[in-house]
């Protein structure tokens, strides 16, 4: 019954996790059309529910000042919140920010 009750609780978390996934790829789409407003908001609902790569992906429009008025201290909040979550490459983007802050 334990290992029964872990598949199913895995298999809901899983799919609680999937609108966050969905809404950071359609921000990555945008972006990479050059949609920034699209791009902000979806990376906005994604990282609100605790998506690291769309937290790290509005890093980078803070850090650029894409779509949103370029504020590093914007920008180090988020790679914080990627790196506290996990991201692989939020902790080296928070040190070169900090580096030329």
């Amino acid at each position: 019954m334990t290992k029964k009750f872990a598949f199913i609780l895995s298999l809901v978390l899983g799919l609680i996790s999937l609108p966050a996934f969905a809404d950071n790829e359609k921000g990555e789409a945008a972006y990479e059309a050059g949609d920034y407003e699209t791009a902000f908001e979806e990376f906005t609902k994604a990282a609100e529910d605790g998506d690291m790569n769309a937290q790290f992906n509005l890093g980078v429009m803070y850090e650029h000042g894409h779509g949103v008025q370029q504020s590093d201290l914007k920008a180090g909040e988020w790679y914080q919140l990627a790196a506290d979550n996990g991201h692989p490459e939020a902790p080296t983007a928070l040190q070169l920010l900090y580096e030329y802050f």
